[in-house]
């Protein structure tokens, strides 16, 4: 019986290993100076060398026909040719994964104590070590740490992770990555041309792809195919062994999702999946292809980075410039999703289709961010006209078609809102001023400093120029803006149209009513920039009230206990009578930073912090009792500005919240 192809060319000195470059370097190092360690994990993908590193390393460090270790056995002497051959009785190989209890490691560590019968060193590899049980690991622990002069170990595995984490640290690991698609269709080749095999280079390079970075993969797909084809290598032949389709026919199935024709692609498909091959074989091949015009879309037809045969890179990136890097990163996205669903769900060719049709959907898309920006200036029309047009595509204008029918308005000089129209009216501010920084509207809208910087015009008797356009911004219209764009016969476009100038009204009311609110709390919010209040409890309660807002339960829990006691610009936190062992939890850095940063948002500047105790009890003020629920949903269900916004947009109130301040 003849040896198949992978044991017959595997590999027998350090220079025949391939892709391995980095771990082979660091072992013919370590053999070289003397520093070769005791216990090694090789780990990685299957298939791609690490029982044959461990047997070429242990031929270096026991060949005869050198004085000591060698970086390049000889290959002659009886040594290497019984490790070559399995047969050496020093090189002892153990299957973990049918001897993987304490019993087999108990026998092991008894036999690691008597010396190699005729090698230098006695070798042990365990292949599949992560399949050996946890007690297993503990009793090889002792042994792994401080075994023999002459002991070695090789802890193979494909799980690295499985092993404890006190075997990989008594151990030097060593991850072996998997192959290149480049230097398995080169050794495939070779191999080949030794064996005198005619062979197609589309024919080795759906082997190559096939077998996924494991070269022991591929040379087992050669010798089925060379078994299948008989006088030679086809494509064909090698394509029908797989079980896969041809580039071709998947360059058509894209070029109709370009198209956006989801008819074209779904009877590609059917012809595809009538051709015998499963639905999953192709989704994974789509993700292959659609994953290599991807790479030629941004790095070029020439980049090393493309997993496929020279012939086959011109035609990859003709179907390239079809889309987008941004569309073929969606069908990616979609394919692997897709792929996903394949291996847990039943009907596969239904998975397959709705995939497809997503694919074919997606170009008609426009991204959030267009959308956004699109309504935030206005040109709304536009991104809804083009919205239902894919890239790329070239159609005839709406314009022109249906001139006679619709005559173009007039261009429109007025803005798209009357809000805008407000804001447009308004004057610039001052570079120097807190409105010229970008977001100081929402940010006065949104935070309890925002709020008091509204307070501060309030309170002095004079509105800005905001607060006024937006106490006097009229309700949104809901109809059409003159000069805006419509999709015609488009029924997606359509809903699309609807669907902005419902967002664009929700947008106006919502500037509307955030105006109104900044003005009503402008008129009850005290101001903190402005010259603090006589009565310290005013400060003392904004603070408490910012460090409620923001959640921070525990400390709240603490300084609430305390007497608050202001001399000037500086706090001091009285804890006395019961409270006073608190201090001792208060007076620490994270709760002075915390205060801080709570009264520079709320007075405009940093106390100093400094925390007492006392014995006797401190008079406190006494707090102001909460508003009743039914009194304060009252007072919020007749509030104007709730009302003007429950007119524009359907809503209810799930929840009121008090607001009060020492004003109430």
């Amino acid at each position: 019986m003849s040896q198949v192809l992978a044991r017959r060319y595997r590999p027998q000195t350090f220079e025949d290993v391939i892709g391995q470059g980095p771990v082979i370097q660091t072992l013919r190092n370590a053999i070289a100076s003397g520093r070769v360690a005791h216990g090694f994990i090789f780990s990685g993908h299957r298939g791609i060398g690490k029982t044959t590193v461990a047997r070429i390393l242990a031929k270096a460090l026991n060949c005869q026909s050198s004085q000591g270790a060698t970086t390049d056995p000889c290959g002659q002497c009886v040594a290497c040719t019984e490790i070559r051959d399995g047969n050496a009785v020093d090189v002892i190989e153990i299957d973990a994964a049918s001897n993987r209890g304490i019993d087999e490691i108990r026998s092991l560590r008894d036999s690691v104590r008597y010396r190699p019968a005729r090698d230098r060193y006695k070798f042990y590899i365990l292949d599949e070590a992560h399949q050996l049980t946890e007690d297993a690991f503990n009793a090889l622990l002792k042994t792994l740490e401080e075994p023999p002069d002459w002991a070695v170990f090789v802890l193979a595995t494909t799980e690295p992770e499985a092993l404890p984490a006190t075997i990989r640290s008594r151990c030097q690991q060593f991850s072996f990555r998997a192959v290149p698609f480049t230097l398995i269709y080169a050794r495939l080749e070779d191999i080949c041309q030794r064996e005198n095999i005619a062979a197609e280079p589309e024919a080795l390079g759906l082997l190559a792809e096939a077998g996924e970075g494991s070269l022991r993969d591929a040379l087992s797909l050669l010798d089925q195919a060379i078994s299948y084809s008989g006088d030679g290598l086809k494509a064909d032949g090698v394509r029908q062994l797989l079980g896969r389709v041809s580039h071709r026919q998947i360059a058509q199935l894209l070029q109709a999702i370009a198209a956006s024709d989801t008819r074209a692609v779904l009877e590609n498909l059917d012809l595809l999946l009538g051709t015998g091959v499963s639905a999953t074989q192709l989704c994974r091949q789509l993700v292959g292809f659609v994953r290599n015009c991807l790479v030629a879309q941004a790095a070029g037809a020439d980049s090393k980075l493309l997993e496929t045969t020279d012939q086959q890179r011109e035609a990859i990136a003709e179907i390239a410039r079809l889309f987008s890097e941004e569309d073929l990163a969606r069908f990616l996205q979609i394919l692997l999703r897709t792929n996903g669903d394949l291996r847990f769900g039943h009907e596969e060719r239904f998975h397959l289709e709705l995939g497809l049709v997503k694919m074919t959907q997606a170009r008609r898309l426009s991204r959030v961010e267009d959308l956004l920006g699109a309504l935030s200036t206005g040109d709304a029309g536009e991104q809804k006209k083009n919205f239902s047009e894919p890239a790329g595509a070239l159609k005839e204008p709406v314009e022109g078609k249906f001139a006679a029918a619709n005559p173009a308005p007039a261009p429109a000089t007025a803005p798209a809102s009357p809000f805008a129209a407000r804001v447009a009216a308004a004057p610039p501010p001052s570079p120097g001023s807190e409105a010229a920084a970008p977001g100081a509207g929402a940010k006065a809208a949104s935070s309890p400093a925002g709020a008091s910087f509204l307070s501060r015009a309030g309170s002095s008797g004079s509105e800005t120029a905001a607060t006024k356009s937006a106490r006097e911004v009229p309700p949104p219209s809901f109809a059409p803006q003159a000069g805006a764009s419509m999709v015609v016969d488009s029924k997606p476009a359509a809903a699309i149209s609807v669907a902005s100038e419902m967002a664009a009204a929700a947008s106006a009311a919502f500037s509307e009513a955030a105006g109104e609110v900044a003005a009503f709390t402008a008129e009850v919010s005290p101001s903190p920039a402005a010259p603090l209040p006589e009565d310290p409890e005013g400060r003392t309660e904004q603070v408490l009230q910012l460090l409620e807002q923001q959640k921070k339960s525990s400390l709240l829990s603490i300084v609430d206990k305390a007497v608050w006691q202001w001399k000037g610009n500086d706090l001091c936190l009285v804890f006395a009578g019961e409270s006073a062992p608190l201090a001792g939890l208060a007076d620490n850095d994270q709760v002075r930073k915390s205060l801080r940063d709570a009264c520079r948002q709320v007075l405009g500047h940093v106390p100093e912090i400094s925390i007492e105790r006392r014995a006797e009890a401190v008079a406190a003020k006494p707090k102001r009792q909460p508003l009743a629920a039914a009194e304060l949903e009252a007072r919020a269900a007749s509030h104007p500005t709730l009302q003007r916004f429950k007119e524009r947009i359907p809503c209810q109130v799930l929840r009121t919240v008090p607001y009060q301040t020492d004003h109430d």
